[in-house]
């Protein structure tokens, strides 16, 4: 497989762990900027998807429910991204 493609699986792969972290931290902010600038639209995407949740909710607890609540745009987007099941993984 060639290197661009291993590197966009384990960047989702890293992706999807953030939100399943207790908190989302300001190093993992960081590195979800660096990230959002990936060659791989699909990284870059997911990335800035999560640097949004991160923003209003950095905290898991109760994080998919005050998207809901307060954010429905970025809730609906999140869900698409599956962000909910790699919240609750």
């Amino acid at each position: 497989m060639p290197q661009i493609e291993r590197d966009a699986i384990e960047h989702t792969d890293e992706i999807f762990g953030f939100m399943n972290q207790s908190h989302i931290s300001k190093k993992n902010l960081q590195r979800l900027q660096v990230m959002a600038e990936s060659p791989n639209p699909e990284v870059v995407d997911l990335a800035a998807l999560v640097l949004q949740v991160a923003k209003v909710k950095p905290y898991k607890k109760r994080r998919m429910k005050v998207l809901e609540e307060t954010q429905p745009d970025l809730y609906s987007k999140a869900c698409e991204g599956d962000l909910d099941f790699a919240h609750h993984n």
